[in-house]
């Protein structure tokens, strides 16, 4: 099992350091009750942090998944979210990671996505709703 987090900047914004924690590391226990509230991860308010909860990622769709939670936490923070999430937020956060993915070639990743898409917003993913986040990430 792994025990030191591992850390690194994102390669979608640099300036983000992303810290993925798993159960033998010391800090887990602090954020598990954060990863219960807010999922696989979440990103730091004022901080250019996202930490993800790495036990998830222990199974065969581990790297897939990972690239879509940093690039989804990524968007939040490129959108300037910073606060409770409302549920547009969170579809602009998805639409956000979609264009992040497509545009460092993570097209697997994009299928995590693209899986959960309707379960998550309600709605089928289609193209068109990108133009509510572009103007970010251009």
């Amino acid at each position: 099992m792994q025990e030191g987090p591992v850390i690194y900047n994102s390669e979608f914004l640099p300036n983000v350091e992303i810290a993925v924690l798993f159960e033998g590391n010391f800090q887990y226990e602090d954020m598990k009750p954060f990863f219960d509230e807010f999922g696989y991860g979440f990103m730091v308010p004022g901080d250019n942090l996202v930490v993800i909860d790495g036990e998830q990622l222990l199974d065969s769709r581990g790297n897939n998944l990972l690239k879509f939670i940093e690039a989804h936490e990524v968007s939040h923070i490129v959108m300037g979210h910073d606060g409770p999430r409302s549920d547009d937020e969170e579809l602009d956060a998805d639409l956000g990671s979609y264009i992040l993915l497509e545009k460092y070639g993570y097209i697997d990743d994009i299928k995590v996505l693209l899986r959960e898409f309707k379960n998550r917003h309600g709605v089928r993913f289609d193209t068109s709703l990108l133009e509510r986040v572009k103007k970010y990430f251009t």
